[in-house]
């Protein structure tokens, strides 16, 4: 069987099973087995496979069959122009989150352009260090906190941070929320869970069945994660700071006013994904 042939079979495969997108979802797959490139196989799709490869490939179609996300299967997902391990005790990064992170980079370049000394950065629940990292690597004059109640997902982030070679400005920590940084930071930065407990009954297999809830659910109405990070925060943000999180559609006005009483008087933007949802709150701390 040639490349070309596989992937129209298992595309169809894919489409029948109700899997969307099942032609990038094929790709996927062959691309990781092949080790080649989406245009290198677009290129050679007469490629005969051999039988060893035949068999992986048959094996990875029946476990995104039961649903298993690809970016587990494959190990690995692209977040920010970054490579990243991935697997199931942690998130998979979503591109919604770059939202954050393109943010929180605006806001600390601006920041080092007022300051003469390292920013200093808490990514809160950080899963996979997706947030970290993106930070670490676009803006270099940082330290970076990292924090995750999972000592599982802690793992996997310091497998990413061991791996963009940023272990002396990323540094993990074990903790609810802010409750072991030590003193003040200058930017804070969460994606914590925000789906509700009837969010969590619509959720698509690939997540409901496989990612890790106690990063997705955010209590019944989907914010009291959020609303505990801002009750710690007062005591945990500098000055001239900021604080961005993310969070889910509609949830805006359930949480700005937690944070019109947890950072009075300070000035809230909210910034919109590519879908036109309000997906990041920023507070700038005055």
């Amino acid at each position: 069987m040639t490349a070309g042939d596989w992937l129209r079979k298992v595309t169809s495969i894919f489409q029948q099973a109700g899997i969307e997108k099942a032609a990038d979802e094929a790709m996927v797959l062959l691309c990781h087995v092949l080790k080649l490139g989406k245009a290198e196989i677009f290129a050679r799709p007469e490629r005969a496979l051999t039988g060893s490869e035949l068999t992986m490939l048959d094996e990875l179609t029946a476990r995104r069959l039961r649903r298993e996300p690809s970016a587990y299967i494959i190990g690995h997902r692209e977040f920010y122009g970054l490579d990243l391990l991935v697997d199931h005790r942690v998130l998979i990064p979503r591109p919604e989150t770059e939202v954050l992170v393109e943010a929180a980079i605006e806001f600390g370049r601006s920041w080092l352009a007022r300051n003469e000394r390292t920013i200093t950065i808490a990514d809160v629940g950080t899963g996979s260090g997706a947030i970290a990292v993106a930070l670490a690597m676009h803006i270099t004059s940082s330290l970076i906190y990292a924090t995750d109640t999972s000592a599982a997902a802690l793992e996997v982030a310091a497998a990413n941070i061991s791996k963009c070679k940023l272990g002396k400005r990323v540094i993990t920590v074990q903790a609810d929320l802010l409750q072991q940084i030590n003193g003040r930071v200058d930017v804070i930065a969460a994606n914590l869970p925000y789906i509700s407990a009837q969010g969590m009954l619509q959720l698509p297999p690939e997540i409901a069945g496989w990612e890790p809830v106690a990063a997705l659910q955010g209590g019944a109405g989907g914010t009291e994660v959020i609303g505990r990070l801002f009750q710690q925060v007062p005591e945990k943000i500098s000055r001239d700071g900021a604080v961005l999180v993310e969070i889910g559609e509609g949830q805006e006005d359930d949480i700005i006013p937690i944070i019109g009483r947890c950072l009075p008087g300070c000035p809230i933007t909210l910034i919109r994904d590519l879908a036109g949802i309000n997906r990041v709150i920023k507070i700038e701390v005055k």
